[in-house]
């Protein structure tokens, strides 16, 4: 295992070069349309980025971290317990799990909670992710339960997931209100979201995110979602089960003083068994 590990990484891992010149790091400046907000950089889409991820993701596999975000890797897991929970939840019905992770990198929210995925007899992991992610993760992660797809749309028809997770991605989509449009069509039964950013605007805010060099210089267009226009969005199919702080926060890196908020939100499907346990009797009188 550790030696096809190693001519993976000859492979698939070319020199690094560094990605952008720019000083500047965090949420800067407010524009109108998407191509302006990429001001020529090819974003998170940078051939680079993805082979950095993986560098990251192959030491995952071999054992020697924990787990990968965003190129970087650590000793110990920081878990993100509303997203196990959701996870376990939806497991629960059938004693299996399929999760369509929307922006998953190479299997961040993946290895975070893989101690509690053990509890589950069946898991299919899925991740829909740039085309640079998906050549990557197609070979590192040959015969394991994580696959990968480049189009939402395959992912959600071919995989009938139970749950859907956007962690820090649907920011990133230049048209993230289509994504949820096909997930509300496609009627997942439960639907989360950890760190993505929102203000108290009645309008989206179209920012562009600096990364610093630390992970991989970048310069990437960024929505700053209006929370009253997002909930308003999901209420038509989903009702709001929780709403939590983000797993990690970055809003104290925006330059423009705008007071965001990083959040997370669990969501069930209007009519589902998840949403009739939350109307169930037993448990209305079990919390009083």
């Amino acid at each position: 295992m550790r030696a096809r590990l190693f001519s993976l990484v000859r492979r698939f891992l070319k020199p690094q070069k560094p990605i952008g010149s720019q000083t500047q790091t965090g949420y800067i400046g407010e524009f109108i349309t998407w191509e302006e907000a990429k001001a020529g950089s090819p974003g998170y889409s940078d051939p680079d980025i993805a082979q950095r991820v993986a560098y990251g993701t192959i030491e995952v596999l071999n054992g020697r971290k924990a787990y990968e975000r965003d190129s970087i890797t650590f000793e110990t897991r920081q878990y993100a317990f509303p997203i196990a929970t959701a996870l376990l939840w939806a497991s629960h019905a059938r004693g299996a799990l399929n999760v369509l992770d929307f922006g998953g990198g190479l299997g961040t929210t993946y290895f975070q909670n893989r101690p509690f995925l053990q509890a589950v007899p069946r898991v299919n992991w899925v991740i829909i992710e740039q085309q640079t992610f998906v050549e990557q993760g197609k070979h590192l992660f040959r015969d394991s339960q994580v696959s990968f797809y480049s189009d939402m749309r395959e992912g959600l028809a071919k995989e009938s997931p139970d749950i859907v997770l956007f962690s820090s991605s649907l920011q990133y989509v230049e048209r993230p209100y289509d994504m949820l449009e096909a997930v509300k069509a496609s009627k997942v039964p439960m639907v989360v979201f950890d760190r993505t950013l929102f203000s108290s605007r009645p309008q989206d805010v179209l920012t562009r995110q600096y990364v610093s060099a630390d992970i991989f210089s970048a310069v990437i267009p960024t929505w700053i979602f209006s929370e009253a226009k997002f909930l308003n969005f999901m209420a038509s199919s989903y009702t709001l089960v929780s709403k939590f702080p983000a797993s990690c926060s970055t809003v104290e890196n925006d330059r423009e003083n705008r007071n965001l908020q990083e959040s997370g939100y669990l969501f069930v499907l209007n009519g589902s068994e998840y949403d009739s346990a939350l109307q169930s009797p037993v448990i209305s009188e079990n919390l009083q």
